[in-house]
């Protein structure tokens, strides 16, 4: 591990000060490990980790990757694994669009119909006046209504 310690110290293009002060030991305690003569504890092994976004089986071991792999969110892998329909992606697609301040009072909408209240499963609206969604909902219960009548 002490040659790649001081490897990973090189590829960075670090002193041993700038190192050792990014993952909170002294100058002197990371020459030590570079040269063998000084146990790398756990807890440097995770400040390293942790610092540098090493891969710790790579730092511990030589093995995979020096560096971990930054995940990337996608949304059409994601629309994939869960097996969206095209309608859902464009909702996706449409509210990532819409203005901050839209989705903000969007959001908050969908809060109060998801958000259980007093631990029931049954979510109410707050009565905010001209509400677009809440007049949706209005709309679809009547032709549900009418449907049944």
């Amino acid at each position: 591990m002490k040659a790649r310690i001081k490897f990973l110290r090189q590829h960075l293009a670090l002193n041993q000060r700038e190192f050792s002060a990014r993952i909170n030991i002294s100058q002197p305690t990371l020459a030590l490990m570079e040269k063998g003569q000084r146990v790398v504890r756990d807890i440097h092994v995770a400040q390293i980790c942790s610092e540098f976004n090493i891969n710790e089986k790579w730092l511990r071991t030589g093995e995979g990757e020096m560096f971990l792999s930054v995940e990337v969110f996608s949304l059409d892998e994601q629309a994939k694994k869960s097996n969206l329909t095209e309608l859902e992606i464009a909702i996706m697609r449409g509210y990532m669009n819409l203005d901050l301040d839209v989705r903000e009072k969007l959001m908050n909408e969908l809060e109060a119909i998801f958000k259980p209240i007093h631990n029931e499963d049954i979510a109410t609206f707050e009565d905010n006046g001209d509400s677009a969604i809440e007049a949706e909902m209005d709309i679809a219960n009547d032709r549900k209504d009418n449907e049944d009548n």
